[in-house]
């Protein structure tokens, strides 16, 4: 790569994936600001979701919404 091209870094926001029932699609989640959930809303009829975050945590990277 010649100098002056590196492409800039892109820092990414931790996330969650979640499979909305309500409209058989996924989507992703995103850790708030606050630190306290995961929240998001599906693609295609706008239904919330939020995953709260506390102690213990989980180790599962997707959730399904009813």
């Amino acid at each position: 790569m010649k100098p002056g091209n590196e492409s800039p870094s892109i820092e990414r926001r931790p996330s969650v994936e979640v499979y909305f029932e309500c409209c058989n699609t996924r989507a992703l989640a995103y850790f708030n600001a606050q630190g306290t959930a995961y929240t998001g809303h599906c693609p295609k009829c706008a239904s919330p979701v939020r995953i709260p975050v506390g102690p213990g945590g989980s180790r599962s990277k997707t959730w399904v919404a009813g």
